[in-house]
């Protein structure tokens, strides 16, 4: 059995393996680290890297690691080797990878943050545009609310009878993808609509279908209610920017490839990659990116996604209505 898995599922690698849904961002397996002193535990963090990190066939090992425990040999307790773990990240290369303390992971799963803010309008009559923030915590209660409040907005909007779309993803700064594509299945459609890629060139198909969000087959999300558009889409803009980041540049990968649609704005932040989340022993996180995105049609990014038409972003919207309205 590989040692990371990049499904839409947690595996916990002990005697005994389970099946449990997958909890943020791209991809998620949960490592857990065992440690008895500082150094054992920065040298355990050093494995996960070694043995996940996308960059991994490129990098010396035995001075990465060397490099590292130099950082952190004066760490008196578990908490004084998060410096060097941050280090040992930015050595990797990827510009995504990150740690995230115990404190931090607590903050990040409270159920108790108000929802991100969803603008949408009626344009002209005939344009349906929806504005989708990032969307930071686990794929639980909260999560399906924000992709069900999605889902109500475009209902709403959909209730004009409407063939021309605008999704903005122009401050969509990333966090969890899953609610993210939950909520925008209806304008997405039924389907793969996007892959994870490994270093090796394999790929791993996630897509929405009736309701729900799967990844290679494995449902990651559902809705009770869900909504399906009363007409076809006819044209469809979609809108980025520099801020489109991560989870974010993978809802507009996920929009690559569909007929009649035009990206527009800025180049995209350029961290079209997947985290993979290892957990230590003391709570600790390490999001660490396994892979990259890929469009339906298989093309591979871990780059900046460009638009079809640059535009500043504070003009996008514009030019995006122009677009749409002509013949």
């Amino acid at each position: 059995m590989p040692r990371w898995v990049y499904t839409c599922v947690m595996w916990h690698i002990k005697k005994k393996i389970r099946r449990m849904k997958n909890i943020i961002l791209a991809t998620l397996v949960v490592f857990f680290v065992g440690c008895t002193s500082p150094q054992t535990y920065l040298n355990k963090a050093v494995d996960v890297l070694e043995d996940n990190s996308i960059n991994r066939d490129s990098i010396d090992w035995v001075k990465f690691r060397n490099e590292v425990l130099e950082k952190g040999k004066e760490a008196e307790s578990i908490k004084d080797t998060y410096p060097a773990i941050q280090y040992a990240l930015g050595l990797l290369g990827d510009h995504h990878s990150f740690l995230m303390t115990p404190e931090q992971s607590k903050t990040f799963v409270d159920q108790k943050v108000p929802l991100p803010e969803i603008s949408a309008e009626l344009i002209n009559n005939r344009i349906g545009y929806i504005k989708i923030p990032g969307f930071w915590g686990d794929a639980n209660d909260r999560a399906r609310k924000f992709a069900q409040q999605i889902q109500d907005t475009i209902r709403e909007l959909d209730k004009n009878n409407i063939k021309y779309w605008i999704v903005d993803l122009s401050n969509d700064t990333g966090g969890n993808m899953w609610p993210m594509l939950l909520g925008l299945g209806p304008i997405l459609g039924d389907g793969i609509v996007g892959y994870f890629a490994s270093h090796n060139n394999g790929f791993i198909g996630w897509g929405y279908s009736k309701g729900s969000v799967f990844c290679n087959k494995n449902e990651v999300m559902k809705l009770k209610t869900p909504y399906k558009l009363r007409n076809k889409i006819e044209k469809l803009a979609v809108i980025i920017s520099n801020n489109t980041c991560s989870s974010g540049e993978a809802t507009a990968v996920s929009f690559i490839g569909i007929k009649n649609s035009c990206f527009i704005g800025e180049p995209t932040y350029g961290n079209s990659t997947a985290n993979g989340s290892f957990k230590l022993s003391d709570g600790a996180m390490i999001y660490l990116t396994v892979c990259k995105f890929a469009d339906r049609n298989k093309k591979t990014y871990g780059v900046p996604i460009n638009p079809d038409i640059v535009a500043l972003n504070e003009t996008s919207k514009k030019i995006a209505i122009e677009w749409l309205n002509k013949k």
